[in-house]
């Protein structure tokens, strides 16, 4: 059984800055570069050798992930502007106008119901 998605006002907004959030702690992440003082220290091997490949491709991997983040952050942002142009569109609002006379009481009702 599929439930319902329930999105609270204000639940995608958080969404979104949580999502970007997460890119900015990710961002100073460098594995090559942390790893590089260790990796000098085995010299030129092929230790040291594997060590870089695999340190650059996790700094790789983690910027395919920093990317993927701020694509999806922007996809939110996105959907909230869309759906408060939507909201905007469907508002409807009402005049109120002034006919020279007071409102209808409850008598004016009940004597409008009799007469018809």
């Amino acid at each position: 059984m599929v439930g319902e998605l329930v999105i609270e006002e204000g639940d995608l907004e958080v969404l979104r800055d949580r999502t970007n959030g997460s890119a900015d702690d990710l961002e100073p992440v460098t594995v090559a570069t942390a790893g590089g003082f260790l990796l000098s220290a085995l010299g030129a091997g092929e230790l040291a050798t594997r060590g870089h490949a695999a340190a650059d491709k996790i700094d790789s991997n983690v910027s395919s992930i920093i990317r993927d983040l701020r694509d999806y952050s922007a996809s939110v942002n996105d959907s909230i502007n869309a759906y408060a142009a939507n909201e905007n569109d469907s508002a409807v609002s009402f005049d109120v106008t002034p006919h020279g006379r007071s409102g209808l009481t409850g008598a004016d009702l009940a004597e409008m119901r009799v007469t018809q």
